[in-house]
């Protein structure tokens, strides 16, 4: 298992967000998303580091849906970017995980929040938390 402890921007280690720090977010609050995933839904370009901003478009308890810029011509999530961190905003917190998005890799990224109590429980067996 590997786990992110570096930030996407300087190298220093990441935060993780304390327990329901998420709770309250309203739309639209911007996530960065980084990974080695790649760039089109074609699959034949692995290997490079990205990253790609998105926002907030629902919260439930476990999951939060973000609406990439696909349509924009902004990118987002794609094939092997899932495990990857998403960074709340432009910060060192490491707010939630890459699980899934649309098949087309242009407007849905669905990550797993670790601000859950589970995900803490998980973490605390490798992690020191916040």
């Amino acid at each position: 298992m590997f786990i992110w402890v570096f930030t996407w921007r300087a190298g220093a280690p990441a935060d993780l967000p304390t327990l329901g720090q998420l709770d309250g977010l309203a739309k639209g609050t911007q996530f960065t998303a980084v990974g080695y995933g790649v760039s089109s839904g074609r699959g034949a370009d692995v290997n490079v580091r990205r990253y790609a901003v998105s926002t907030l478009s629902a919260i439930t308890p476990n999951y939060l849906e973000l609406s990439q810029k696909g349509k924009k011509g902004q990118g987002g999530t794609c094939y092997g970017d899932s495990g990857g961190p998403n960074f709340l905003g432009e910060t060192n917190t490491i707010a939630a995980i890459t699980i899934t998005g649309d098949a087309m890799c242009k407007s849905r990224n669905t990550v797993l929040r670790l601000d859950t109590q589970a995900a803490l429980d998980f973490l605390s067996k490798y992690v020191t938390l916040p």
